[in-house]
């Protein structure tokens, strides 16, 4: 399991609920979390900000 799945899983979300939060597609949002995408820097801070940490750090 790569470490912005774990990071999701311990904040108790699931992928559809990232995406909502953040403003993409819930197949988007595994695609980036399963590293087949790279998330854009605006998504990228997104992310960072719900989760409260580094993306440089989780990867």
């Amino acid at each position: 399991m790569n470490k912005i799945k774990k990071v999701r899983i311990l904040l108790g979300m699931t992928q559809k609920d990232v995406a909502k939060q953040i403003g993409v597609t819930q197949a988007m949002y595994s695609m980036i979390e399963n590293g087949k995408r790279k998330p854009s820097k605006k998504t990228a801070t997104k992310i960072e900000d719900l989760f409260g940490v580094s993306l440089f750090f989780v990867d």
